[in-house]
Parts: C-alpha cells; structure tokens; sequence
C-alpha cells in the first residue's frame, strides 16, 4: 500500500508547488521540492530500514540543489545548485553501467540507439546555439556539461530498456525522461521565455521523477533483500526474480 501513499504525498506537494508557481512565489516552489525529497525518504524508512548508499547519495544531492536553489547563500549559489542536480544524474548514470553489460548491440536495438543519440546530440546543439550569447563562460561551460550528463543518462536508460523490457527498466527509463524534459522547460524558462506554465509542468515532472526514483529504489531492495538460511530452490527463485524484475 505504499504507491498509495507516495501519489498522495506528491499530490499535495503538486497541488501547494503549482499554485506558488502561479503566483509566482518561487521560494515556495524550490521549499516544497526539498520537501518532497524528505518525505519520500521519511516514507521510505518507514517501509525498509535499509537503503544503498548510491540510492541515497542521489537523493541528498537533488535535496542540496534544492535547498542552494532557496538560500542564496553566496553568488556562486545557483552554479552549486546546477553542481548537485549534476552529481544526482552522474550517480544514475553509473547505477546503469551494472546494466550495461547484459545489453545487446544488434538489430533493430542498435538502429534505435544511434538514432536517440544523433537526436539527443541535434536537439543539444540547437539548444546551445540559441542560448549560448545568454550564459557567461562558467554557466556555459555548465549547460554544456548538463547538457551532455543528460544525454548520455537518456541513451542508456533507453539502451537498458530495449535490452531488457522489465517493470524496473520502464520505471527508470521514465523518470529519465521526467527529468530531462525537466531541465529542458527549466532552461527554457531561464534563458529564452517565461511563462508559468512552462515552470509549472517542469516542476511537476521533476516531482514526478522523484516519486518514480522512490519507486525504482524501493522495488530494487525488495527484489534484491537476501532472506537468511534459505534453500537451493529458494535460492533459483531469488536470482530468477532478479532477472525477471531488477
């Protein structure tokens, strides 16, 4: 009865998130997105008392971009804010490597990869040539760095998923999503027109993502929670469920 419990939660910060996005009231927005970080992993705790440290290093780094979003402590505030949501994708990122390895790199499969990345890598310099008189060296060279963090995180997200169609690989492939389209509106906003819709559904899909991420981590741990003293055919059962789902 979990998923109950996080669409309600995300619901709440939804509804509290678009209205002070609509009114305009942006500290609000980053508060209830650093919220929604604490208690997707207050929920989580209350459900497993364990999770890998990978798992929860991604959450604690898209909690610190939310809250440097806030503070603006110095003025190097927002580039450190960019650096943390950076650091979140770059774990994702390497959680997929572990994935990698199963992938097969043939047929159709291998068609529909190449065809992403030249896309991916398109839409990248398309979107940089129209913003790149907007950005200063440092915040250049960061979209820049975003940018390509995001594409490589999308293609192997996706290579995972044609390679292994399970409920955790969909699950992970759309949070990627969630979370590109995120950023995308979010730099849109920023750097070339403002409207609060355009905010407003970037922030929605960010916390959609999040709830997906806490779904991906909390099916991982029940798929993967070893129980003691178990049989050789307790034992098959287990590695065929993590081939089946993980």
């Amino acid at each position: 009865m979990y998923l109950p419990i996080v669409v309600f939660l995300l619901s709440v910060v939804f509804l509290s998130n678009g209205l002070a996005t609509y009114l305009d009231y942006r500290m609000i927005v980053q508060i209830t997105q650093a919220i929604a970080v604490v208690a997707i992993l207050t929920l989580y705790y209350t459900k497993l008392n364990a999770m890998a440290n990978i798992f929860l290093t991604v959450f604690l780094l898209f909690f610190m971009g939310d809250i440097f979003s806030v503070f603006k402590l110095d003025r190097f505030s927002g580039e450190l804010a960019e650096i943390f949501y950076m650091g979140g994708y770059l774990l994702l990122v390497f959680v997929l490597f572990g994935k990698l390895k199963r992938i097969r790199y043939e047929g159709l499969v291998s068609i529909y990869l190449v065809c992403v990345l030249l896309l991916n890598v398109y839409l990248l310099y398309v979107f940089y040539d129209a913003v790149k008189e907007s950005l200063a060296d440092v915040n250049l060279a960061l979209f820049i760095a975003h940018g390509i963090i995001l594409i490589v995180m999308s293609f192997f997200a996706f290579a995972v998923y044609l390679s292994n169609e399970t409920t955790q690989s969909i699950v992970f492939l759309i949070m990627v999503f969630g979370f590109v389209f995120s950023d995308v509106l979010n730099y849109i906003c920023k750097l070339y027109v403002y409207h609060w819709a355009f905010e407003f559904f970037g922030n929605m899909l960010y916390l959609a993502s999040l709830g997906l991420y806490y779904v991906y981590v909390y099916n991982h741990h029940k798929i993967v929670k070893i129980k003691p003293h178990r049989t050789i055919s307790e034992d098959f059962v287990i590695r065929e469920g993590k081939r089946l789902t993980a």
